[in-house]
């Protein structure tokens, strides 16, 4: 079935590349991975943040579930993955980080979609959010206009997204809010909230499945 991006992926880059440009060197900025780490972009199209972690990270990981976003997204540095971010095929606390970038939104059902963020970072891991924000004016005109022209959208505010993570054992390590967006990074001090039991599995044999040849 086609995904609503498969259209829009060969444009992508084009499109949204100048204008989240500077955004993405903050975000980079924000979350400042090192070397030894395993970072997810979750939900990362194209690769255009993934790309920005190139010589910071040490593994980069990028799974959406657009086909033809993935396609664009490959590179010989980046582990390109085809897949639902709410039931991902990854081990318990395999990341160091996970980025959720201009994704949140995009997302139904947005607590089964928390959870397997809190499932998929080790203690002590980071969550960088970029979304649109409702608790501002202009957050809330852009969610509009997404779903008139686009497709339907699920925007949340700032400070019940920060309300939902701090239940989970999140607390908050820095935001740069504007007019209608946020960027913001989350810390994993209390896994324990969460209720889950940590296997630290290996990668299923049947993960290649979900690979990018």
């Amino acid at each position: 079935m086609e995904k609503p991006f498969d259209k829009v992926a060969p444009y992508y880059d084009r499109w949204i590349g100048r204008f989240m440009s500077g955004r993405m060197d903050r975000m980079a900025d924000l979350l400042s991975c090192s070397p030894d780490e395993i970072v997810l972009d979750l939900g990362g199209g194209t690769g255009l943040f993934a790309r920005r972690l190139l010589g910071r990270c040490g593994e980069i990981h990028l799974l959406d579930e657009s086909p033809q976003m993935v396609e664009q997204a490959r590179h010989g540095e980046i582990k390109t993955w085809v897949g639902c971010g709410t039931e991902t095929p990854y081990p318990d606390r395999f990341f160091d980080a996970v980025v959720l970038s201009d994704v949140f939104h995009h997302i139904r059902d947005q607590d089964l979609l928390l959870d397997e963020v809190f499932r998929l970072l080790k203690p002590g891991g980071r969550l960088l959010v970029n979304e649109v924000d409702l608790d501002r004016f202009w957050g809330r005109v852009a969610g509009w206009l997404e779903t008139l022209l686009f497709t339907q959208v699920f925007p949340t505010g700032f400070q019940h997204l920060c309300t939902r993570l701090e239940k989970r054992g999140f607390r908050l390590v820095d935001e740069v809010r504007d007019s209608w967006s946020f960027i913001a990074l989350w810390k994993l001090d209390d896994p324990s909230l969460g209720g889950f039991s940590v296997s630290h599995a290996k990668l299923p044999e049947d993960i290649d499945r979900f690979q990018v040849q």
